[in-house]
């Protein structure tokens, strides 16, 4: 039996809680809902980490982010990734997004891929954003590019498409953006780009992040109808039934979601926390061949493509096990860097809130829950997590319970240290929140 293709798609900071698939009041994912009846859905998955670097490298290498601990100032160094082994294996690679640090940052992960396509100096208009925070493509583009590009594929092909449609500024099409309007529309022009500084300083107020979310569910919306383009085109060439496809997401979202800890501040956007919010994922696999749906709702985590595309792709099994299963889950965060510290301190007038380590251990509980035990810092607690956003706090906890479970790991040497690096935290503008009462006000919000 050939070797199958590999499809791995990766909608940036997409929760699981707003994933009509897990049970969502709204559709946000009528493909995936329906897709669901060929593939197996994973109803309690977790990223490796809460932001894109740790968590794509823990995806192409099947280490976790703690084992890694790559960072900004790090360079991967060849030899650690499923893509790499596929491509010794016979395959071609390609990587496809407008994410900038998958495809410019000096930590190069883009040569894990022997092609890579970033954002475009132009493209057509049709595939611009709907807004104007936005100067690159929408995801439609990349899909084009990926379709074209693997439709020129002779033998086998792997790809990862990372989606920046569900990535803040959310600027969906007029078609999927089903539930916002033109007030948030003009909150979120408003508020620029990179808005987290402002809620978590207190200068606006959080009530306004969840405003947000209204449209984040279009971008949800559109993402879907983004990866639907994708795999009907490989259906109607003839190339899905031998393609391992694995939609997921690097980390989630959250619009100010608070822990017990009242030295966490609360979750806004991604990077900094340890709320589920920012490592629940929707994870679904096709495996070559899959003509029935299951739904697993163990414990699963990300950290186990590699070992998924090695069982399901390579191998003649061909039937997902379920591969991404575990009993126990491992999630990390180091620090933020010196960049967003300065902008937190500029912003907030205190950097060290926001400055700590995050680290996480979910263990399977039967029945579609979690058990959480999380660090921030020194201080932990303990949650039970019941489907798709149920949580039973179970209060503070001694963090040696947390710390205790990283201690037996051993350090995994696969980056060099970078002299110099981009980290992309201080290329925007935050001084709105002089004006923004004022803009609230107008819009019909005061």
């Amino acid at each position: 039996m050939a070797n199958a293709n590999v499809l791995l798609i990766v909608a940036d900071s997409l929760r699981a809680r707003n994933t009509s698939l897990l049970g969502y009041r709204r559709e946000t994912t009528p493909f995936l809902d329906s897709f669901a009846d060929r593939a197996t859905v994973y109803t309690q998955a977790r990223s490796p980490s809460n932001w894109t670097l740790p968590s794509h490298v823990s995806l192409f290498s099947g280490y976790d982010a703690h084992e890694h601990g790559f960072d900004l100032g790090d360079r991967l160094d060849p030899g650690h990734t499923v893509f790499e082994e596929l491509a010794g294996k016979g395959y071609e690679t390609g990587l496809f997004s407008d994410n900038p640090f998958l495809t410019e940052h000096e930590s190069g992960l883009e040569t894990v891929f022997e092609y890579a396509r970033g954002t475009p100096d132009s493209f057509p208009p049709e595939f611009a954003t709907n807004g104007d925070l936005g100067d690159w493509p929408n995801g439609f583009w990349y899909v084009e590019e990926l379709l074209e590009w693997t439709g020129e594929r002779e033998g086998p092909w792997a790809a990862c498409l990372n989606l920046m449609d569900t990535h803040r500024p959310y600027e969906p099409l007029e078609e999927y953006d089903r539930w916002s309007d033109e007030r948030v529309r003009a909150l979120q022009e408003t508020m620029g780009f990179k808005w987290h500084w402002e809620f978590l300083s207190g200068n606006v107020s959080l009530g306004f992040a969840n405003l947000l979310e209204a449209i984040y569910d279009g971008a949800i919306r559109q993402a879907d109808a983004i990866t639907e383009r994708v795999v009907t085109a490989l259906e109607d060439r003839g190339e899905l039934e031998g393609t391992l496809v694995v939609v997921c997401s690097d980390h989630g979202e959250s619009f100010g979601s608070e822990t017990v800890l009242d030295s966490e501040p609360p979750a806004v956007s991604h990077r900094i926390g340890t709320h589920d919010d920012l490592y629940h994922v929707p994870l679904v696999v096709k495996a070559p061949g899959q003509d029935e749906g299951q739904r697993v709702d163990h414990l699963a985590t990300l950290t186990r493509f590699p070992e998924a595309v090695r069982s399901l792709a390579l191998d003649e099994r061909r039937v997902d096990g379920p591969t991404f299963a575990v009993d126990r889950a491992f999630a990390s965060q180091p620090p933020i860097g010196p960049a967003m510290a300065r902008e937190a301190e500029r912003i907030c007038g205190d950097a060290e809130p926001f400055s700590k380590h995050a680290r996480i251990v979910y263990e399977e509980v039967p029945g579609d829950s979690v058990l959480k035990r999380a660090a921030w810092g020194e201080e932990a607690y303990e949650t039970l997590i019941r489907g798709r956003n149920e949580r039973v706090d179970r209060g503070e906890i001694p963090a040696q319970r947390v710390l205790s479970a990283f201690e037996g790991s051993e350090r995994v040497d696969l980056a060099s240290p970078l002299e110099e690096y981009t980290e992309f935290a201080e290329g925007y503008d935050n001084e709105f929140a002089d004006e923004l009462e004022d803009r609230l006000e107008a819009l019909g919000y005061r």
